[in-house]
C-alpha cells in the first residue's frame, strides 16, 4: 500500500470494515479494558490488513473521546433500565458510547465509578445522583469541568438538570381518583430524601389540600416485597385507605399483589396508581393506571442535549422539564360507597 492511500485511511475505515463504532476502535487502539478481547482481536486484525496505522499524536489532538459517561442508582428499577436505554440508543447511533455505572444509591459507589470514568476522559456525564444532604456527594461533579447533565434527580443547582414535572404528575392521580369518589388517599412509597422524591410528595399534598382533603404518606423501600407488607400492615389498622398512589410502579405492583393475599379487588376494593408507566405495567393483572414520564423519550433527550453541547462546545441547557400524561387502566375505579 502507498503512503498516500495509507495516509488517507482513517479510524473511520477500521470501524466500517470491523462492524464496529467509531469510539470502539478508538478504545482497542489504546488498548483500553473497557473492550471485549475478541472484539480488540477482531479490530486489530482488521487495521493490520487495511494497513492503517494509528497516529497517537493525532489522537491525543482529538476534541473528543467519544466516551459519555452514564450513572444510574438502581438499574434492576425497569424505569432506569429505558431511560439508559434511550440514552445509549441516540448516543450509539451518532458514534458515541457509553460507558454505564450502577451506584445502587451509594454515595460512594457513586464517587467511585465517577473516578473510573474520569480516567477514561468521557466527554459528558448523565447522572441520576446519589445525595448525602448536604451537597458534598456531587461535588466531584461541578470540579471536575466535565459536561454534567443531572437527570430525574437535582442534587447541585449549578449544574445543569433534565427533569420531569413530578408535582403535575402526581397531581393528575389524585384528581383522578378524587373524580372517582375516593377521599381516603394514601401515598405510599419512599423517603424524601432527594428532589425526586420531595417533588412527587408535594405535589401529592398540593392535591390533597385543594380538595379539602387530609394528606397521609406511609413510607417504605421501594421494592415490590416492601409495598405487599407495608399494604398488608395498613388492612390490619382502622380506616383503611380506599386508594393508594403510589411513587413508582414497582411500588405499585408489590401493593397489588398485597392487596391480593388479603383478598381485595384492584380496581373494585381498592385503587392503586403507579408512576412511570413501565413495560409491566401494561401486563399486571389489572393493568395498572400510571403517569407516563415517558423514560425512553426522555433518555433520547438527555443524549442530545448532551451531544449538542459537545459538539457545539458550549454548556449544557440549564435547565429542561418534561410534562407527564395518565394512562387510565383497570387498577382504579369508584370508591366502594358509589359502586
Amino acid at each position: 500500500m502507498t503512503d498516500e492511500i495509507e495516509r488517507r485511511l482513517t479510524i473511520d475505515d477500521v470501524a466500517k470494515a470491523a462492524g464496529v463504532s467509531r469510539s470502539t476502535v478508538s478504545l482497542v487502539l489504546r488498548n483500553s479494558e473497557l473492550v471485549a478481547e475478541h472484539t480488540k482481536t477482531t479490530v486489530r486484525d482488521v487495521a493490520a490488513r487495511l494497513g492503517y496505522v494509528y497516529n497517537r499524536k493525532a489522537a491525543i489532538r482529538s476534541r473528543f473521546s467519544y466516551l459519555v459517561g452514564i450513572i444510574i442508582p438502581d438499574l434492576t428499577n425497569p424505569f432506569f433500565s429505558e431511560l439508559t436505554a434511550g440514552v445509549d440508543q441516540v448516543l450509539n447511533d451518532a458514534g458515541w458510547t457509553s460507558l454505564l455505572g450502577n451506584s445502587w444509591e451509594s454515595v460512594s459507589n457513586q464517587e467511585r465509578i465517577f473516578q473510573r470514568m474520569h480516567e477514561q476522559n468521557v466527554d459528558a456525564l448523565i447522572v441520576c445522583p446519589v445525595t448525602d444532604g448536604k451537597g458534598s456527594a456531587t461535588e466531584s461533579f461541578t470540579r471536575s469541568g466535565f459536561r454534567t447533565l443531572q437527570v430525574l434527580r437535582r442534587a447541585n443547582q449549578d449544574t445543569s438538570y433534565l427533569g420531569i414535572d413530578y408535582a403535575h404528575g402526581v397531581s393528575l392521580a389524585v384528581n383522578h381518583l378524587y373524580e372517582l369518589g375516593h377521599t381516603n388517599i394514601v401515598f405510599l412509597g419512599g423517603e424524601r430524601a432527594h428532589s425526586a422524591a420531595t417533588e412527587r410528595y408535594d405535589g401529592y399534598v398540593t392535591s390533597m389540600r385543594s380538595y379539602g382533603l387530609i394528606p397521609r404518606h406511609v413510607p417504605c423501600s421501594l421494592k415490590r416485597s416492601a409495598a405487599a407488607e407495608t399494604v398488608g400492615e395498613l388492612f390490619r389498622m382502622d380506616n383503611p385507605p380506599s386508594a393508594f398512589v403510589c411513587f413508582n410502579d414497582v411500588v405499585a405492583i408489590g401493593a397489588m399483589a398485597g392487596l391480593e393475599r388479603i383478598g381485595r379487588k384492584v380496581g373494585h376494593d381498592v385503587s392503586v396508581v403507579g408512576f412511570d408507566n413501565v413495560a409491566d405495567a401494561e401486563f399486571v393483572q389489572p393493568p395498572l393506571t400510571t403517569v407516563d414520564t415517558h423514560a425512553r423519550q426522555l433518555g433520547e433527550q438527555a443524549a442530545r442535549l448532551v451531544l449538542d453541547a459537545i459538539r457545539k462546545g458550549l454548556a449544557i441547557d440549564a435547565t429542561t422539564i418534561t410534562k407527564t400524561s395518565l394512562v387510565v387502566r383497570s387498577s382504579t375505579g369508584k370508591a366502594p360507597g358509589l359502586l
